[in-house]
Parts: structure tokens; sequence; C-alpha cells
């Protein structure tokens, strides 16, 4: 028997990395405060893809402008809601037919059409253009967050517990028998901590336009009742996009400089160099280093370091030197799911191989492991993470492992550029098993933390907001599924000559379309919205963007993961799907029958 879909050429269904993937509302509420209900998708109006080229653009304006131009409807009631569904359609193909308005708008939104831009020329390519935007806005954005958070403060504390899992027995008199049986208490055990090192830094910044900054910062150590600090000073300027340079020099005694410059060869190639210098005893140390982009996201480095030398009389001898030369070659990468970093040294005194992973599980949280392979230190691992507790808050764990000997544990908390960390060392031997309970303990406390109280809280805290917003925009959320009425009854007509058309060709007729969160019952009834979207048989909707933008759509359920559920019947045959919100849309698709 001929296949149906043969002579209609109906395509595969698209793979997974076709689709956009949708942004899913978490529990933490994060994405309500930075919900704009005003804002509009002039792709989702014009139903076409972000990367739609100009004459997709331009077919998508005439199919709409047909439907929706006031001339088609004129003496009628809809004629009004038709000016208004036109004038918004004239002004997405104003703005994505202008190759600069367009790039202004995929990178800053609509606020990017309202605000005046430097971006040089008129005469670049669209996609200069964009790398231009990007980086106005990359340094707006770092001005304000830098203007919001100036201070930086941390804190370590270097703790020794390693006598507290030490078996301990309590000091006899002479002479007095020994309780084998002694058992100490929790506390007692708890008092055998020691504080080996504190050291306290605190920075603050002042902007100076917004190329230079002046950093002034002050550090401090003690360490078995002896301390030391210093404030140090540091300028910073940027001179083009090319080169950079920095300054710093120490206020307090012993004395210290330095010399920091950048130069990008090009967008792929930088050269940097530092030199220190304390007591100008000696020539000053050198640091240089040259790296270039191997990949899209993973850069390769070259450095190399004079550490402490000598010019013939002048500088330390080399049994009075602290600091020797090293040469290291890197490997580092960042990305938003996933990153790398690895390196080899080659030193006179110290050499090592490390390497280092870290994923992105999602918004809140990350996970790292690392090894370490020293001459010195020999052979080390770590493992560790961080989680967002709050919207401005971190707290980090890792588990330290020497194998030549010593087991540490970290406890980091950080928020708005203050960071508290405590090291803790367990033990000064290697023990596999205590090594495996000590990795172990912090992801159970990671989890007990996250399902008992953090999750718990943030559903909470997401009710209480989207109650709040409703309450805020029940007018505007009102208008919005008014509009979305105006323009279903715009497209009645329209719609229903093409389902005729449909049926006549034994082609794609949209039975039901629901559009909201299918398991409350949220839903808007989409049928006609999505039925007028049809073209020869074929239904196309690009991801990418909420469905809530199209002409005919509104929001039912604000705030909460939404879909779009398609009940279609092609050549007579019943068929069904159900689609994130962003993800892309291809009508009609083999799997998608449900009927034979």
């Amino acid at each position: 028997m001929e296949d149906p879909y043969h002579d209609r050429s109906m395509p595969d269904e698209p793979e997974v990395g076709e689709s956009s993937t949708a942004v899913d509302a978490d529990d933490s509420g994060n994405d309500l405060g930075s919900h704009n209900l005003t804002s509009t998708d002039y792709y989702a109006i014009l139903n076409v893809s972000k990367k739609a080229s100009e004459e997709d653009i331009r077919e998508a304006y005439k199919r709409m402008s047909r439907v929706f131009h006031p001339d088609q409807h004129s003496g009628s009631s809809l004629e009004e809601a038709a000016g208004t569904k036109f004038q918004a359609i004239t002004r997405a193909f104003e703005v994505l037919s202008n190759p600069q308005m367009r790039a202004a708008y995929d990178e800053y939104g609509e606020q990017g059409l309202s605000s005046r831009w430097d971006v040089g020329h008129r005469i670049k390519t669209p996609q200069e253009t964009r790398d231009e935007y990007a980086r106005l806005a990359q340094e707006k954005q770092q001005l304000e967050l830098e203007n919001l958070v100036r201070s930086r403060n941390e804190i370590i504390i270097n703790v020794d517990a390693s006598r507290v899992f030490e078996r301990y027995h309590k000091p006899v008199p002479f002479g007095l028998p020994n309780q084998k049986n002694h058992t100490t208490s929790i506390f007692d055990a708890l008092g055998r901590t020691d504080i080996m090192k504190l050291y306290m830094k605190n920075s603050f910044q002042t902007q100076f336009g917004p190329r230079t900054q002046l950093i002034l910062g002050g550090s401090m150590t003690s360490r078995s009742g002896t301390g030391s600090g210093n404030i140090v000073g540091t300028l910073r300027h940027t001179f083009s996009d090319k080169l950079s340079m920095e300054l710093g020099a120490s206020l307090l005694n012993p004395g210290s400089s330095l010399i920091k410059a950048t130069y990008n060869i090009d967008q792929q190639t930088y050269v940097s160099g530092i030199a220190y210098a304390r007591d100008f005893q000696g020539p000053t140390p050198l640091v240089m280093t040259f790296g270039r982009r191997i990949t899209k996201g993973a850069t390769g480095y070259m450095t190399y370091r004079t550490g402490e030398w000598a010019l013939g009389s002048w500088g330390p001898l080399p049994e009075d030197r602290v600091d020797f030369s090293s040469m290291s070659l890197g490997l580092k990468s960042i990305d938003t799911k996933e990153s790398y970093y690895m390196e080899l040294q080659a030193g006179v005194v110290q050499s090592h191989l490390l390497a280092d992973r870290t994923w992105t599980l999602d918004d809140s949280t990350r996970i790292r492991v690392g090894a370490r392979l020293s001459n010195l230190a020999g052979l080390g691992a770590s493992i560790g993470g961080d989680r967002k507790i709050t919207q401005h808050t971190k707290l980090g764990l890792a588990v330290e492992i020497a194998f030549s000997g010593g087991i540490a544990f970290n406890i980091k908390v950080m928020r708005l550029g203050q960071s508290v960390t405590v090291p803790i060392l367990l033990s000064t031997e290697f023990n596999p098993k205590f090594a495996f309970w000590t990795a172990i303990a912090p992801i159970c406390a990671i989890a007990a933390l996250d399902f008992g109280y953090i999750k718990p809280r943030r559903r909470r805290e997401r009710t209480e907001k989207l109650r709040e917003l409703r309450k805020v925009h029940a007018e505007f959320i009102a208008n919005q599924k008014k509009e979305a009425e105006e323009a279903i009854n715009l497209l009645r007509e329209s719609t229903a000559r093409k389902v005729k058309q449909e049926q006549n060709n034994d082609g794609l007729i949209i039975v039901e379309a629901t559009y909201g969160n299918m398991n409350a019952g949220l839903v808007a009834d989409v049928t006609i919205a999505v039925q007028a979207l049809v073209n020869n048989s074929q239904l196309v909707m690009p991801g990418g963007h909420s469905k809530n933008h199209i002409l005919g759509f509104y929001d039912p359920c604000l705030g909460e993961k939404k879909q779009l559920r398609i009940r279609y019947e092609f050549q007579k045959r019943m068929h069904e799907v159900v689609v994130a919100d962003m993800d892309h849309v291809m009508l009609p698709v083999r799997s998608h029958l449900i009927s034979p």
C-alpha cells in the first residue's frame, strides 16, 4: 500500500539539536523578579526564527498583512482591532528588516531600540554591529554591577581539627591506674581544635569614568600569635580595546610595587606581562604570558616566571632565593554547562601536572573535581561543589585529599563580593575509609539541606511571588486576553476558508490546540490561531521564544511552565503532540499518529 505521507513530502521529526530548549521556571522565583510583561517579541509576531533571512521576514510580513490589514475589515466592528494588530506587525517588520535595528534588538531587546549607542561608522556588517552592541552592553552591565557592589571582603580561617578524630587519653597522675574505658564527649573533642592561620582582605573600588578604576585594599595575616599586614593601592586603566595597564604599590613596610600590562594582538591572541619590585635589592621578577584561543570556548597559554634572579652581583644568592623560575603550559575552557582547566609546569624547584573540571547542573548548582601531581606534594585529588541558597548567596563544600598524607574539608560562603572560607584539616595521614566518608558527608549534607529546607522555602516564596504578580498585573493580563480574543476573531473568517481548502486536499487540519499549564488546567484555546499559521498543509512554529507572543495567544498561567498541545488531522488520520513553550514545532510528523 502506498505511503500517504510520501506524496506530501512530510518532514521527519526534527532532531533534538534543532529545537530550542525551553527555559523552564525554577523554584527559586528569580525568573519572576525579571518578568517583563510589557516586552514584545517581534520574531513571534511574524512567526519567524531568530535566524530568518530578510526574504523570510518579508514573506511573513506579507502573509500577516493580508489577514490583519484594516482594509480587509473596513466597516466592521473589528476594524479598530485590525489596525492595532497591523501596527504591531508593521513595527516588527520595521525592526527585523533593518540590520542595525535588528542587531540592537537581538542583543538588548526593546531597550536597545530606545537607547543611543555609539557604535562607530554605519558601514558595518550585521555581525560586526552585533559584536559591538554586545561589547557596549557588557561594559554598561559591568559598570552597573561595579557601582552596586564596590566593596569586596575575603576571610580565610585555617582550622586544625586533626586531633579531634585521634584517640585521646586523658593524662593520669603518676602512680594511679589508667582508665582504659575512658571516653570523651564531643565538646572535649572539639576543644582540641586549633586556629592555624587567619587571613583577612578587604578592597574598595572607585570608578573614574568607564575606563579607569582605583582600588584600595588592605590585608592582614595572623599565625601562631604573630601577625602582619599591609595596605595596597591599585590603579587600573583601559587605553583601548587592545591595551590595558595596572599599577599597584603597598603603602606600608615591607614596600612592594607591581606593573601589569595586557595587549590583545587580535581577537584570538593576547600577551601580558607582570613586573614585581620589592626591595630593589635585585632585578625585578617577571611573569610573561602568551595566550591564544584554540577553539570557540578554549584558550591555551604559555607562562614563563623568572623568579628571583641576579645580574652580576646585583641580586640574591641562589641559596637565599625563595621564588624560582618555571615554565607552564595550560589550557582552560569556560562554558555555561561545563568548563575545564589543565596545566603542566616545569620548574627549578617545583613541577606539577593538574587538571580540573566543573559541571553546571542547573542555574544554582555546580560540581567540580580535580587532580594534582607534584614533585613536592605527590598525588592529590579534590571534589566539591557550590549551591545557590538564596538569590545572592552561595554555599560551597569541598574535600581535598593528599595521598602522601592529609585530608582537608573546605567550607565557603559567598555573598555579593563577600566570602568566608574555612579550610579544616581533618587528618595528617591518608586513610581510605576516612577519605570516603569525608567525601560522602558533604554530599549528604547538601542533599539534606536542599530537599529539606532550600527547595521547600523556594516553592513557598515562588507561590507568594506568583500570587502578588498576578494581583498587581491583573488588569494587564485581562487586556492581553482581550487582545488575543480580538486577534482570533480577525482570523476566524480566513481560517475557515483555509480549513475548507485543507479538507478538500486531505491536508492539515487543527482539531484542537490548547496552550498553558496542562496539569493545573490553566489553558487557553488557540485552535484558530494555530490553524492560521498552516501553509500548504504544513505548520512551522520556530522555537527560541515564548509562544504567548504569537498573535492569538496569551499567557493563561503567568510564571508557570507552559506547553502547547495540538490534536490535528492529516490524511484523515488523527495525530497529537505536546511541546514545551519555547520548543520548535513542525507538523505533520509520522510519530504523532495516534489512530490507524
